[in-house]
């Protein structure tokens, strides 16, 4: 099955899409010419082209001129690839084998048709799989000879799936401790950037002026203890709803310490000074609407750069009061992962790894870590480890990807180009974990930006994270007498929007105003990464651009809380 479908994603039928240049009917066109070639052993291989010069039909000739397979291409309007109609023979002239795959005007995979038939000319076998390219969902039916018909059976996992698990990950402390311990050492390696003071200031006086970014959490109360970071990668943060980034231009040196964060300093009102490069903490000040934050080269306060930053006040409700630790069911590599829980808010005290990589915590309020995954992290199952005071957290995470090949984004005017889009890691969830959910609560509003009247199944639709609106369900049907057990058994899912950012330059082809939207589940990657593809039509010579989003409405899940051990209690 998976062969049959890769089949199409040869050259040589590449070759074949890319020189469709007239309108042709589904059915096959009367040749225009015909091309003999020698196939080995007496054999003989005619090919039929059409006007056009597609090959539309390939006949193997046996050296008594028997034919003894058929193969018929089949060029439909606004298609990239084929359908493709293969026969075989028995040496009696009757049919053996028909083997039908079709496609959509993406060359996706649609559909595939076989029928095996004895010399006598019954059908003894076969197979109908078909594929909605739009939710990745399999349906397989077998030929049954007792019924002489096409019974539905379950798709055998692809070539790329091993099954997932039906349970949740259990850890041990002593797993928990090693993973947490090895992740310690390895944030401990030394930094090959050298740190020493003023090494710059003294060796050259040439700077490049950079803008980093000051990320903050978005929801903070004054009074509260939060911390953020410097980032020099601002763009990649930007957008996140759960967290703010204020942009600052920094003259960075062409050499030395102060041509990296390492050598910066940031200073703010009632703060001691602190490494650019490491968390920055702070406690909101009361009744202040602005921060004043400066930022210097370590061992230069005489140099300044100074911004007035607003403080992003959060909600005026009561926080909640959290005893217990949860984290996203799966966690998106480029963006961050929320882990709420009882936090000092000082992330300098806090340490996470995505297995035994160290992950950076970007920001940090009484409530919720916003944890960065580590960039060499590769989608699946990557558990993650939080170390918050005399507690260390272990979470069943699992890591996903979004990733849109090729990175070319430059065409003249009239040439196509075909995009994969892949997202990996959900296959990789337990069964157990598509339950529905809105974690973080942020997720919702965030869909609908994308998609104007979305609505999850299950919980998300409220817009309040899992347990909030179970919470809130239960009071109602307390008073009420109601049951939802129908809602209850609904699946989580995965939002995928993928949107054309230059509709002038390109059109993205069968999108609805250069969007494709997905919505995907459990059964989208029972045969393992969700994969589609889609022609980008050229419509002037230059550049063009995308941008992809992936939000799940998931459960949270719950970590594993085990008590610190002296061994790895010291950063």
């Amino acid at each position: 099955m998976q062969r049959t479908q890769h089949f199409f994603d040869s050259p040589v039928l590449w070759i074949f899409a890319l020189l469709a240049l007239l309108v042709l009917g589904v059915a096959p066109c009367v040749a225009q010419h015909t091309v003999v070639q020698d196939a080995g052993g007496g054999r003989k291989v005619e090919l039929h082209y059409n006007a056009a010069g597609q090959v539309t039909e390939t006949r193997t000739l046996g050296p008594d001129g028997q034919l003894l397979q058929k193969d018929v291409l089949e060029y439909s309007a606004g298609a990239y690839v084929p359908q493709a109609t293969s026969t075989a023979y028995w040496p009696n002239g009757q049919i053996h084998k028909v083997t039908h795959n079709t496609y959509d005007d993406n060359s996706n995979f649609t559909g595939e048709f076989i029928q095996i038939f004895d010399e006598s000319g019954k059908q003894i076998a076969g197979h109908r799989l078909t594929h909605d390219p739009q939710t990745g969902v399999y349906q397989c039916n077998e030929w049954n000879v007792a019924a002489q018909d096409y019974k539905v059976r379950e798709c055998p996992a692809g070539e790329e799936s091993s099954g997932t698990p039906e349970v949740v990950k259990k850890f041990t402390q002593d797993e928990v401790m090693q993973q947490l311990q090895h992740a310690r050492q390895a944030a401990g390696q030394p930094q090959k950037a050298g740190n020493a003071p003023n090494a710059a200031l003294q060796s050259t006086p040439n700077t490049n002026t950079k803008e980093v970014g000051l990320v903050l959490p978005a929801q903070i109360r004054p009074g509260q203890r939060v911390s953020g970071s410097v980032v020099e990668d601002p763009s990649k943060y930007e957008g996140v709803p759960e967290i703010t980034v204020t942009r600052v231009a920094l003259p960075f040196l062409s050499s030395g310490a102060a041509s990296t964060l390492a050598g910066w300093t940031v200073e703010m009102s009632g703060e001691p000074p602190q490494p650019a490069d490491g968390p920055i903490a702070l406690t909101i000040p009361p009744g202040q609407l602005e921060l004043a934050v400066a930022f210097h080269p370590a061992g230069n306060p005489g140099t300044l750069i100074s911004r007035a930053i607003a403080i992003p006040h959060g909600p005026r409700a009561k926080a909640k009061i959290r005893t217990s630790y949860s984290a996203p069911a799966l966690c998106l590599k480029r963006q961050l992962c929320a882990v709420r829980g009882p936090f000092s808010g000082d992330s300098s005290k806090s340490f996470a790894a995505f297995e035994e990589r160290p992950a950076k915590i970007v920001a940090e309020t009484s409530d919720t870590a916003y944890i960065a995954v580590p960039d060499r992290t590769e989608a699946g199952p990557r558990p993650l480890v939080v170390a918050e005071a005399s507690k260390v957290i272990a979470f069943p995470m699992v890591v996903g990807s979004l990733n849109l090949r090729p990175d070319g984004r430059n065409l003249k005017t009239g040439d196509k180009q075909l995009m994969y889009s892949t997202v990996e890691g959900p296959e990789e969830l337990p069964d157990a974990e598509w339950r529905p959910g809105n974690y973080p609560s942020s997720n919702l509003a965030e869909a609908q930006k994308l998609v104007p009247g979305f609505q999850a199944a299950g919980p998300a639709r409220d817009g309040h994270e899992e347990r909030e609106v179970k919470e809130q369900r239960d009071s109602k049907e307390k008073r009420a007498g109601q049951k939802h057990d129908a809602e209850d058994n609904e699946g989580g899912e995965i939002l995928l929007v993928v949107k054309n950012l230059t509709p002038r330059q390109v059109t993205f082809r069968k999108s609805k105003d250069g969007v494709y939207v997905f919505r995907l589940n459990a059964a989208s990657f029972k045969m393992g990464e969700f994969k589609y593809k889609f022609v980008v039509d050229a419509n002037q010579t230059g550049n063009f651009d995308l941008q992809a989003w992936v939000i799940p409405f998931l459960a949270p899940v719950a970590g594993q809380e085990f008590p610190t051990t002296l061994a790895t209690t010291a950063k």
